[in-house]
């Protein structure tokens, strides 16, 4: 049994993006099957995970891309738990090359422990500090997702909760969201004048360099979702904007900050914004 958990993976030809790096949902995907994966090591195996009494929640997740990742890149994938709180936990994560140990990304997660009847949080099993608790763990800096003061002129584009959506608890898996705030950020630039496609032409590419998203509550298939946004920052290179996901009646989904920079699409390096992104 291993506190400190690793696991290792491949990339594959279908976890690429169009710039040919791996999409930032991926990453998640990564971090979440590499928990599961921790949870079978110290025997919390997808029976424990799903028993009639709990389950566990993510609730926020931050996460900072440094170096991308490319097709066959082997990486790993390490995991730890920094601490545990009544019902609430933060974990952190890394990945690094195997090659070189270069550092690509790292982050962490805010998760819940929640009483599957009455749908609130709770405390879990006396045994889980024991389990998991590091006398000194490493910590990467973290701060709760910022409250975003309302604004005029969003850009909005709705969006209906499609099966390929859903995980196996039948409501949209939590990288999903990633997904449909990078669309919408697409959506608006491609109002401004630069679609992928005119990037690609300039041979231009937009980054994502950090995602930080809260979930709120849970979508289900069919539903239709408002999803909104606007720029929080814009600097000589890039910025950071605003994601909001509601329902048609104004309840809140999820919320999520994406920074991101403009880069060369053949050398990575940073370019200055155009008219337009500005």
């Amino acid at each position: 049994m291993s506190k400190i958990f690793t696991r290792t993976f491949r990339v594959r030809w279908g976890e690429l993006d169009p710039s040919g790096t791996v999409s930032p949902a991926n990453y998640l995907r990564y971090v979440v099957e590499t928990a599961w994966d921790w949870g079978v090591a110290i025997g919390w195996d997808a029976n424990y995970s799903q028993n009639p009494d709990i389950f566990w929640l993510i609730r926020e997740v931050e996460i900072r891309f440094l170096r991308p990742l490319r097709h066959n890149d082997e990486f790993g994938l390490t995991i730890w738990l920094v601490n545990w709180q009544r019902v609430r936990g933060t974990r952190c994560f890394e990945l690094t090359r195997k090659d070189t140990g270069e550092v690509i990304a790292q982050g962490t997660q805010q998760i819940v422990c929640v009483d599957a009847k009455s749908g609130r949080p709770t405390s879990p099993p006396d045994d889980v500090n024991e389990v998991l608790r590091l006398d000194d763990p490493r910590v990467f800096p973290f701060v709760r997702f910022p409250k975003i003061a309302a604004v005029e002129n969003l850009f909005v584009t709705q969006r209906q909760v499609e099966w390929m959506d859903l995980d196996v608890y039948e409501h949209v898996n939590n990288v999903i969201y990633v997904n449909y705030a990078e669309e919408a950020a697409a959506q608006d630039f491609a109002a401004r004048g630069w679609s992928p496609v005119k990037l690609a032409e300039a041979g231009l590419s937009v980054v994502t360099k950090r995602v930080h998203v809260q979930y709120l509550s849970i979508a289900e298939w069919g539903e239709t979702l408002n999803i909104s946004t606007h720029p929080l920052e814009v600097k000589e290179t890039g910025g950071s904007r605003y994601v909001g996901i509601t329902r048609a009646d104004g309840s809140a989904v999820a919320e999520c900050i994406l920074d991101w920079e403009l880069v060369d699409r053949q050398s990575g390096e940073a370019r200055s914004l155009p008219d337009g992104l500005r």
